[in-house]
């Protein structure tokens, strides 16, 4: 048995945005320091839409990435071809011919034949020509009947819809019935090049290979195309306890591997890599395990495992990459829910005719909900980078801010949730969108029990919910119609996605301590029987009012809770008294403008301090938004509650979006003072009194 050497010290537990910063960062480096040593270009391969007998081979292409420009040898389309089905005519016989007749019922051209898409160009033209001949004997200018698509031969250089030609009887001859010098020459035709013309760069490099660029790829003539190589990735699963898939659960102790088809078929479906299996090894055979994970460092540039890596005495995978292989431990606990014993490493390995590659190592947990939140959250990155290259340009900072990471959105929660005290939660979630007068919202609602082990929380799943650390005292509960954002699952390469500088995930921290925790009472006059006035208009969902709140604070430093609903000033003064936020929006909707300064006053007895600057932006705000705003009345200012300050702030719901982008990047340095302020106070007062 191993020492478990690494493994006695404990790894200090990392925040994901700082994790996920790490791979990426180690991914960029492993790029950069292979390209330079190597003195090439990245790897590439050579695919073709068609094989040697004609067999079509598209789907061997589609989320490629080209990693050559794609030229075009020969225009497109390579012929004059007729938008609509009618007549090609010369359109300098238009103005002349009909000019030169006295009536309407006349005939302006003679037909001489007819030209469908497909005929041969060259039949074509000759029919064209011999029907010229014909037209010199006679009085008036040629026309050729035309189909959508067909060649339109020389001399001919206009089509006029047959809905504008009159046919006679005997098929002979048209009046066009459009208005003299409306047929300008190029009109309804197609030219030669007019989708892409010879020499230009059709595809560029770096574009990921979707359905339409088959087509794009085929009308150009292109065959074969120079795409990135796909990275390989090799996936191990560990454990004594382990079966092969095929195998029944049985109650002596086994279970099937489901880790490891799960991880070989999200691989597949991302499209980002080759997925490599690496079987089942067992903890005991420590031998057998080095010897396979050497194998695949050869022919692999990811390794991913499940399992072996908490801390029990049979798990032994750190110690193996770092005694056997050298392996740098770059973290080895994240501060999260689930996946909290995900490793990452980077290993060394020989390479003929340099000095050595990276090998990316992902030491996922044994719980398969685990392996799967860890691999969207860390691996998917990291192989997108791989597979899309980099900038070697620019810095390494830059690069890792440009990376792409999954696709975020904000949704409300449909039910309360309980908080984990310990870790921030990645919460599976199914998602609904509601639409709305704003833009509509997305509804999330939790899949159920949210066992590391249990499979079934993914069954439904549409994405991942951040959810912060519970804060005994504070805060245990996200409650129902709170926001939050949500990682969103699925997707192969190339879909939409948000760039690390952008990322919700990234650029905060999940714990809720370091957000500024905003809490909203949305005041609906009502009379003291609290039933809402006949003269109060129709007021917002309360779940609306947090959504727009959120939207416009922003959720890199606010984190928005529940809205309240009121009617009476003895309610508001209730609520007030029990909300524990560090900023309380009172917003009026609806509400007329006499309520508003009654509201307003009594909203003043409960401030301590006030804060006419805070107010005064918000007051701006509004009126940049909602130019009646700022009639209403703005009132802000400090509330000491519970040994701490918080700002209050009333506000009208009549450009309220407005309001708070005006102040919210004021909130919380006004609230640094204010607490830095308390405490002063609070000190100084304690001790006069000692």
């Amino acid at each position: 048995m191993m020492a478990a050497a690494a493994a006695d010290a404990v790894h200090p537990m990392v925040p994901v945005p700082d994790a996920l910063l790490t791979v990426l960062r180690e991914t960029a480096r492993s790029i950069l320091v292979e390209e330079e040593e190597s003195s090439s270009s990245p790897k590439t391969a050579t695919l073709r839409l068609h094989s040697e007998d004609g067999t079509p081979q598209y789907q061997c292409i589609m989320g490629r990435i080209l990693a050559e420009d794609v030229t075009v040898n020969d225009p497109y389309p390579p012929f004059d071809a007729s938008i609509m089905d009618g007549y090609c005519v010369q359109s300098c016989d238009d103005l002349s011919t009909r000019s030169s007749k006295g009536t309407d019922s006349e005939w302006t051209h003679q037909i001489v034949g007819q030209i469908y898409a497909g005929d041969d160009v060259d039949e074509s033209s000759s029919s064209s020509s011999s029907s010229k001949e014909e037209n010199k004997q006679g009085a008036l200018p040629s026309a050729a009947y035309v189909t959508t698509g067909a060649v339109v031969p020389s001399p001919y250089d206009a089509v006029v819809p047959i809905e504008d030609i009159t046919v006679s009887p005997d098929g002979k001859y048209l009046r066009v019935k459009s208005e003299p010098g409306s047929t300008s020459s190029g009109k309804w035709i197609r030219k030669v090049g007019c989708d892409m013309a010879a020499g230009t760069v059709a595809l560029s490099a770096g574009t990921v290979l979707q359905p339409p660029h088959v087509g794009i790829l085929i009308q150009i003539g292109v065959n074969e195309l120079v795409v990135r190589d796909l990275p390989k990735v090799g996936v191990l699963s560990t454990g004594n306890e382990i079966l092969p898939s095929h195998h029944h659960p049985s109650a002596s102790g086994k279970i099937p591997d489901v880790n490891r088809p799960i991880l070989l078929s999200t691989l597949s479906s991302w499209g980002n890599c080759t997925p490599v299996d690496l079987g089942i090894e067992t903890d005991d055979d420590i031998n057998e395990l080095t010897n396979n994970l050497r194998s695949a460092m050869d022919r692999c540039d990811v390794i991913v495992t499940t399992g072996g890596i908490s801390m029990g005495e049979k798990d032994v995978m750190e110690d193996v990459f770092v005694e056997q292989f050298g392996a740098t431990v770059h973290f080895g606990r994240i501060h999260m829910k689930p996946g909290k014993p995900t490793t990452f490493m980077t290993i060394k390995v020989p390479a003929i005719g340099r000095r050595s590659r990276t090998c990316l190592i992902f030491c996922l947990p044994g719980n398969p909900v685990s392996g799967i939140v860890c691999s969207h959250l860390f691996v998917r990155p990291c192989l997108d980078m791989l597979v899309k290259g980099v900038d070697t340009s620019t810095s390494l900072h830059d690069i890792v801010q440009n990376a792409t990471v999954q696709e975020e959105i904000v949704a409300t929660l449909t039910k309360d949730v309980k908080l984990d005290v310990e870790r921030p939660e990645y919460r599976r979630v199914s998602l609904t969108y509601v639409p709305g007068a704003n833009g509509g919202q997305f509804l999330a609602s939790s899949t159920g029990v949210q066992r590391s082990s249990r499979l079934m929380s993914m069954n439904g799943a549409d994405g991942l919910m951040l959810l912060p650390k519970g804060e005994p005292g504070r805060k245990l509960v996200a409650k129902e119609g709170e926001i939050y954002p949500v990682m969103l699952l699925g997707g192969s390469v190339g879909t939409v996605g948000v760039m690390v500088r952008d990322s919700i995930h990234i650029s905060q921290s999940l714990n809720s301590e370091d957000k500024v925790s905003v809490a909203i009472v949305n005041v609906v006059v009502g009379d003291d029987h609290g039933k809402m006035l006949d003269m109060v208009v129709e007021a917002p969902d309360t779940t609306e009012l947090s959504r727009r709140a959120a939207v416009a604070l922003g959720s890199d430093r606010f984190n928005v809770l529940a809205t309240v609903k009121v009617l009476t000033c003895a309610e508001l003064m209730t609520e007030l008294a029990s909300l524990e936020s560090d900023v309380i929006l009172v917003v009026f909707a609806g509400t007329p403008f006499q309520e508003n300064l009654r509201y307003a006053s009594t909203v003043r007895t409960f401030i301590d301090k006030e804060a006419d600057a805070i107010a005064l932006q918000a007051r701006k705000g509004a009126a940049e938004q909602h130019p009646t705003a700022a009639l209403f009345e703005f009132t802000a200012g400090f509330v000491h509650q519970n040994q701490t300050q918080c700002m209050l702030l009333l506000l009208p719901e009549e450009g309220l979006e407005g309001s708070l982008q005006a102040v919210r990047g004021l909130l919380p340095h006004a609230l640094e003072v204010g607490k830095g302020a308390s405490a002063h106070h609070h000190h100084h007062h304690h001790a006069q009194n000692n």
